[in-house]
C-alpha cells in the first residue's frame, strides 16, 4: 500500500517528466516542492503541515531559485542577433530592382535572396550595393551604399 511520502515522491517525479516538456520551469518546481513535502509526510506529520511545506517550498522556489535559473539557461547577451536579424547592418547586392509602384525586389545576401524594399520607397537598379538597416516582415528594408561608403569599407 501506498504511503503519504511515496505520493508526494510520485507527483514530484511526475511533475519533473512533464517540466521536460515545458519550458519556463514552472512545473519543475512543483515537482521540487512536492520532493520537500516527502520527508516531512514520511515522519507522519499532519497533511496541513505537510500542505504548508510544499507552499512555502513553491514561493521559495518560485521567488528565489527560478529567477536564477531562468537566467542561467534562457538569458541571452543581447548584443548577439540571430535569425533575420543577424542580417541587419549587412551588405547585399541587389538582383531585382527594388520599385514600390511595382511591389518588386530581391537582394542577395550572403548568398541567400531576400523580398527587399527601401526606407523612401526609391527604386534600386539591380546591381547596387545595399546595407540592410531593418526587418518588416519577410522583407529586408534596405539602403543603397554610396561610392564613398563602399570604397571606405
Amino acid at each position: 500500500m501506498l504511503e503519504a511520502w511515496h505520493l508526494w515522491v510520485i507527483a514530484g517525479l511526475v511533475l519533473w517528466i512533464m517540466e521536460i516538456f515545458t519550458p519556463g520551469f514552472v512545473v519543475g518546481l512543483f515537482g521540487t516542492a512536492c520532493l520537500a513535502a516527502a520527508p516531512f509526510a514520511g515522519a507522519e506529520v499532519s497533511l496541513k503541515l505537510q500542505l504548508l511545506v510544499f507552499g512555502i517550498a513553491t514561493v521559495i522556489m518560485m521567488l528565489g531559485i527560478r529567477p536564477l535559473i531562468l537566467k542561467h539557461f534562457y538569458g541571452r547577451d543581447p548584443k548577439i542577433r540571430t535569425n533575420v536579424d543577424a542580417l541587419i547592418g549587412k551588405s547585399g547586392l541587389v538582383t531585382e530592382i527594388i520599385d514600390h509602384t511595382h511591389g518588386s525586389g530581391r537582394v542577395k545576401i550572403e548568398g541567400e535572396i531576400w523580398r527587399a524594399i527601401t526606407q523612401n520607397n526609391s527604386p534600386v537598379e539591380i546591381g547596387r550595393k545595399v546595407t540592410v538597416r531593418e526587418v518588416e516582415g519577410n522583407k529586408l528594408v534596405v539602403e543603397t551604399i554610396t561610392e564613398t561608403e563602399g570604397n571606405a569599407s
